[in-house]
């Protein structure tokens, strides 16, 4: 086996071995430190701790243990892959289903931001609204931006409740779905755009993902599958990092927009 792969064996093939050096890159820690945190007791944890002390990671001091100058590279780089990891394992079928080259490149490396996530799948009530779970987070947020490349019959109606209540409202549009918007729906449209809370933004670039919804309460995203179909299935998170995320993809297309100031 190379030094790589048992350095990856070391580090992700035992939850113990894991679990310990995350622990550990907060600074040193004594024996009895590691076995409360971990809740192991010492024969156990001695025999990982003389395992990662062997392929350089950990370093042994007078009152404990600590990572290793190696270990203090490694480890940080751990968290981003375990997460990304978690948010494909948690919802390994709806992720195979999706094309994740829709998503810029940039925020795809971090997709493990999302955290823990749920599918939502619509019933046939709801088939072109957003899921009834994200509606009273929706209403109890003080910002809402939407990035979108399909139109849903139910845009205007909500938008412009949403912005009469005082929430902060942007929406970034694929050209094709705003002028589909202004055509149906111009009267709504002009009301919208004049509120000093409310804005669109026009999109000239092609938008690759179906939606995304991100307030300061989750983000509800939806995306093409790999067949390029939309199936209206959202994938939500009210995981704080993914909220950091959500921006990030919002002003994405943003930057690549300009803002619409009359109908």
């Amino acid at each position: 086996m190379s030094m790589e792969l048992q350095l990856i064996d070391t580090i992700f093939f035992s939850d113990k071995r894991k679990n310990l050096l995350l622990f550990l890159k907060n600074g040193p820690k004594t024996i009895e430190e590691i076995k409360t945190e971990l809740e192991v007791s010492s024969s156990p944890i001695m025999a990982q701790i003389r395992i990662l002390i062997k392929d350089g990671l950990l370093v042994q001091k007078e009152d404990g243990y600590e990572l290793s100058v190696k270990g203090k590279l490694i480890v940080p780089k751990m968290e981003p892959l375990l997460a990304t990891f978690r948010v494909f394992d948690e919802n390994h079928d709806y992720w195979a289903r999706q094309d994740l080259r829709t998503l810029p490149s940039h925020l795809l490396d971090r997709i493990g931001e999302l955290g823990k996530c749920m599918e939502l799948v619509p019933d046939r009530i709801h088939i072109f609204d957003y899921p009834p779970e994200i509606m009273d987070p929706l209403y109890r947020s003080k910002t809402v931006m939407e990035v979108s490349s399909v139109f849903r019959p139910g845009y205007p109606g909500l938008y412009l409740d949403l912005a009469n209540k005082g929430i902060e409202v942007s929406m970034v549009l694929e050209k094709p779905i705003y002028r589909k918007l202004v055509s149906d729906y111009r009267p709504e449209v002009g009301e919208f755009i004049n509120m000093e809370n409310a804005q669109i933004f026009v999109c000239d670039n092609k938008i690759e993902l179906a939606s995304s919804l991100i307030t300061d309460r989750f983000i509800s995203m939806s995306m093409i599958s790999k067949n390029g179909r939309y199936y209206n299935h959202e994938m939500v998170s009210f995981e704080k990092s993914a909220l950091g995320w959500g921006k990030e993809l919002f002003n994405y297309y943003r930057d690549m927009s300009e803002q619409v100031t009359q109908v």
